[in-house]
């Protein structure tokens, strides 16, 4: 039978072997099938052991951090600082931390000793006080 090359259609002969080589119905044998979903189940199987291995060390060494850090916490010597007028966030050094920590205390409204100037009265002039501190050349007052 002659194919016209104008037809759109594979020619029946053509079909048939395409057919024939490229069967859908692919049989696997039961025993291998079998034996590739029990390898699946075993191989999930021990994942789910090693999840649960890995949860449990993670809550562990969890544990032990805190525990760390408590030890840490609880045995560390204390660095005594000395009083330093100005020194708002008591860390040793008067710095311009210091008055904007004071800066942000008085815009909640409250007012500490904080009265750098000794005017009686703790104000937007301590926080000036408390900067003209900061950036002096002269740190005599401060505590390194």
């Amino acid at each position: 039978m002659e194919h016209d090359s104008n037809d759109p259609r594979l020619p029946d002969p053509l079909i048939g072997e395409l057919s024939r080589l490229y069967r859908p119905d692919a049989g696997v044998p039961v025993e291998v099938d079998r034996a590739i979903l029990n390898r699946a189940r075993a191989h999930l199987a021990g994942r789910g052991r090693l999840r649960l291995l890995l949860r449990t060390a993670g809550v562990a060494a969890a544990v032990a951090a805190a525990v760390l850090a408590v030890a840490v916490l609880v045995h560390r010597p204390s660095r005594q600082v000395a009083a330093v007028a100005g020194d708002v966030n008591h860390d040793g050094v008067v710095d311009i931390r210091d008055a904007l920590a004071l800066q942000q205390t008085l815009n909640r409204g409250v007012v500490e000793g904080h009265d750098i100037n000794h005017d009686g009265v703790t104000d937007r002039r301590d926080v000036d006080a408390i900067a003209m501190l900061a950036v002096r050349l002269d740190r005599a007052g401060a505590v390194r």
